[in-house]
């Protein structure tokens, strides 16, 4: 075997005998993927038969490993590719059984790679072929975890299955491209070479947060503007409450992406850059513009999320970003007195509710 992460291709040999006592390829492939995910289910508790939930994950990381494109592969695109196509169909038949996180299947897909990579006649390392099955494989589950928290947010925010739904893709689809361009903000030398100080890490966070809910909301804006629940501030803000703890306060996962919280940690209930960020957002929306903005320390602690806003120049958002029709012009010929009267009535109630809400 070559070092980890090296392979060298040796002359192709017969995919089909390939091995000992010439068993073929898919029979030494099924073999060994049964045997090694049975080891695995025998090593989480979980409800039901052994075997048929062996049978379950068999039938999809089988059907992926005997495709003979895989042959035909370098041997770091076998194994991922490995993973991927049989993670697809095996997270939808299985994704919502109780024992799906538990299951670790990192060993089992390492064998059935590498009974791939050496019919191919390439040499490698197991550790190699580990590390990149690894990888793989916790990127599947993150995302799959991912978007059944995001859904799920969603799912108890709004009453209106199509509001939903409309409302979820946005999210999911926004969420890539929001941490993407926050990875690529120029600090990822000076990440690798000496790591970022609490400050940097916070600045990132906070960035991909309004990213994020900015791009998300801006997608379903119709959808949610016109739900039974609307567009408001404290929709925003209880959004992203969820978002950050979307399975409660004593799961550890979080929508936040692990790449900018590590460091960090998950940001707490109180974050003040939540209330922050939904007034950002509504002046934006509104076409105000980002005004500087103080802020000030909490007192006591050294928690990096304990940052709080000035309310000094914070600007409410219009009534119709609060849901609320706008105020007609006087000099507008089809408005009536009485209209007029009755418009500017519900503005001064609602310029109150907004102020007894800032106190």
């Amino acid at each position: 075997f070559g070092p980890s992460h090296l392979g060298s291709r040796a002359a192709p040999q017969d995919a089909r005998f390939h091995g000992a006592a010439g068993m073929a390829l898919e029979d030494r492939l099924h073999k060994s993927i049964w045997a090694a995910v049975g080891e695995a289910v025998n090593r989480i508790a979980h409800a039901g038969s052994p075997d048929e939930i062996s049978k379950r994950v068999v039938r999809h990381m089988y059907k992926a490993a005997a495709d003979p494109e895989l042959l035909t592969l370098p041997w770091e695109q076998t194994c991922a590719e490995l993973v991927q196509r049989s993670m697809d169909g095996y997270t939808i038949a299985c994704g919502e059984m109780p024992w799906f996180y538990d299951l670790d299947l990192v060993p089992a897909y390492t064998q059935a790679a590498m009974e791939i990579v050496a019919a191919s006649g390439q040499v490698v390392s197991p550790e190699g072929v580990q590390e990149i099955v690894h990888a793989e494989y916790e990127d599947k589950l993150d995302r799959n975890m991912l978007d059944k928290a995001v859904w799920d947010v969603v799912r108890d925010m709004f009453t209106d299955d199509k509001v939903k739904g409309k409302v979820y893709h946005a999210f999911q689809k926004s969420y890539w491209p929001a941490l993407e361009e926050v990875l690529n903000d120029g600090t990822l030398p000076t990440e690798m070479r000496y790591g970022l100080d609490q400050a940097t890490e916070l600045k990132r966070v906070e960035a991909f947060t309004r990213r994020w809910l900015d791009d998300g909301i801006s997608r379903a804006w119709v959808a949610i503007e016109q739900s039974e629940e609307g567009l408001t501030e404290e929709t925003v803000m209880e959004l992203l409450r969820r978002f950050i703890a979307p399975f409660g306060a004593e799961h550890p996962f979080s929508c936040l992406p692990g790449a900018l919280t590590e460091g960090l940690g998950r940001p707490p209930p109180d974050w003040a850059f939540i209330r922050t960020v939904a007034r950002q957002l509504f002046r934006h929306w509104n076409g105000e513009g980002q005004s500087a903005k103080k802020k000030r320390k909490k007192g006591g602690g050294g928690s990096p999320w304990a940052e709080e806003d000035d309310d000094e120049g914070v600007q409410k958002p219009s009534a119709k970003s609060r849901g609320k029709k706008a105020t007609p012009k006087a000099d507008d010929p089809e408005v009536e007195e009485e209209d007029l009267g009755v418009a500017e009535e519900e503005e001064a109630e609602a310029e109150a509710e907004a102020e007894a809400e800032a106190e």
